[in-house]
């Protein structure tokens, strides 16, 4: 299938630009950590700290599932190399998810 013949959402650039971005906003969101932790939960402004986490924790989320979607779509019909990398990100943010709820980050 010739690579214009689909939608843009599927092609590989796509893919290859959503998982070099989600990567990098992981990495951001790795540098905001500190404004949920012991620290950042104990001052007047934690809600705002923790709406600034949440909303970028959300931000990554929408982007690596992105990746993993626009790039699980090539490995069904095209026989591309499985998207290790943003499955693997998109279970580090599901997880993320989870501690932030549980309260693992406030500790």
């Amino acid at each position: 299938m010739e690579e214009n013949s689909f939608h843009w959402f599927y092609r590989a650039r796509t893919g290859a630009v959503l998982s070099v971005l989600a990567g990098l906003a992981f990495f951001l969101l790795c540098m905001i950590l500190p404004l949920v932790g012991p620290a950042g939960s104990r001052v007047s402004h934690a809600a705002q700290n923790q709406g600034i986490f949440l909303s970028w924790l959300l931000v990554t989320s929408v982007i690596s599932l992105g990746a993993v979607t626009s790039r699980w779509w090539r490995v069904k019909h095209q026989q591309a190399p499985k998207p290790v990398f943003s499955i693997i990100l998109s279970i580090i943010c599901l997880l993320t998810w989870v501690v932030h709820f549980s309260g693992g980050f406030t500790i």
